[in-house]
């Protein structure tokens, strides 16, 4: 259709370019019920045509103006899912770390600078209080590991009995040489799968010991600290026990909640071996002679034997194991120090590291 064609139509309905559909329909039926009346048929035939017309040209106009505008995006349904199964909800994982207890963490500042001050307190006022007897079968028992300690770590076969005894067989085993050191290894290799470097230094620490006191140490100087390792091993096993408090061991030992007890009971033997050779520094208690099996007759009693054996004299025997006590102490003040200040988390954080680069090296 022409313009000219379009310009009569929209004159013979009365209406304008640019009216709407609706304007059209209006239009159309009120003329042509105007010319129903007049019923000149030949008049309503040429309205009908005008209308036809415009009514093509407004629809080709509507589908034009809807085709110039973008559409808008279809959203993606998303995928069926077959008929009787139910998807889980997503459960964000967990760090196991929240569920443990504060008190058997090892990254708890309070806990590292109170607990052990507070264990220490109790045992020694266990100690020092008439139930204190009930703890004098372990401080035996530690005295006997001492020797027993010192027996293994020269290859040597012995049994720490609980009552005041411990056997020693003086032939080279290669079985217990062998076994202390697969002990040691099993040691590193947890420390290092669970990233704990303090079970690593452990075993890395009493290796080279091991190896020195079995091969560069002559069969009398083995004997001597097979003697003085009874009394001393009092003094450094428990205090192991107590540095043991600070240390994260791997998860089988379950150390959160069992380094409690273990810091209790060390505390209670060097708190009791420690003021007993205070004591006798001091003079005011007599060096322990004899043995507690035979009494104090018993020529095989420790002090008896670095006298006899090994010209020990009272006077040193006095300073030594004073100053065995002295440095224990020190050492205990000196692992206490550091982590409370969080010095630890220097080595986990090196061995961390390192593991991280060995593992983007491979």
């Amino acid at each position: 259709m022409t313009e000219g064609e379009l310009g009569q139509a929209y004159a013979l309905l009365g209406l304008q370019p640019g009216c709407t559909v609706e304007d059209l329909e209006r239009a159309y039926m009120k003329r042509n019920f105007a010319l129903i009346k007049g019923a000149d048929e030949a008049a309503r035939q040429r309205l009908r045509m005008a209308h036809d017309a415009l009514a093509a040209h407004l629809k080709t106009r509507l589908e034009q103006a809807r085709a110039a505008q973008p559409r808008p995006a279809v959203p993606v349904p998303p995928p069926a899912r077959p008929a009787g199964l139910i998807t889980p909800p997503k459960i964000e994982p967990r760090d196991p770390a929240d569920e443990v207890p504060a008190l058997f963490r090892f990254d708890r500042w309070r806990v590292n600078v109170l607990a052990p001050p507070i264990v220490v307190a109790l045992a020694w006022l266990l100690n020092a209080s008439p139930l204190g007897f009930l703890l004098t079968g372990f401080h035996v028992w530690v005295h006997e590991f001492g020797h027993a300690t010192a027996a293994w770590l020269t290859g040597r076969r012995a049994l720490p009995l609980p009552i005041g005894w411990t056997p020693i067989e003086p032939p080279f085993s290669p079985f217990v040489y062998g076994g202390v050191l697969f002990l040691l290894g099993l040691l590193f290799v947890a420390g290092w799968k669970e990233r704990k470097v303090w079970p690593m230094v452990l075993a890395v620490a009493l290796a080279p010991l091991q190896f020195y006191l079995t091969f560069r140490t002559s069969e009398d100087q083995q004997r001597f600290w097979w003697t003085f390792c009874g009394v001393g091993g009092e003094f450094y096993l428990s205090a192991l026990f107590m540095a043991l408090f600070f240390v994260q061991l791997p998860e089988k030992f379950k150390w959160g909640a069992c380094r409690y007890l273990v810091l209790f009971l060390g505390a209670s033997c060097f708190l009791h071996i420690f003021l007993f050779w205070l004591r006798v520094d001091r003079g005011l208690e007599d060096i322990p002679m004899g043995s507690m099996v035979n009494g104090e007759d018993d020529a095989g009693g420790d002090m008896n034997v670095l006298m006899s054996d090994y010209h020990w004299t009272h006077s040193q025997i006095r300073l030594v194991y004073h100053q065995l006590g002295n440095g224990c102490l020190l050492a205990l003040g000196i692992v206490y120090a550091a982590f409370a200040a969080g010095l630890n988390r220097v080595p986990d954080w090196l061995v961390a590291k390192f593991s991280r680069t060995a593992a983007e090296g491979e």
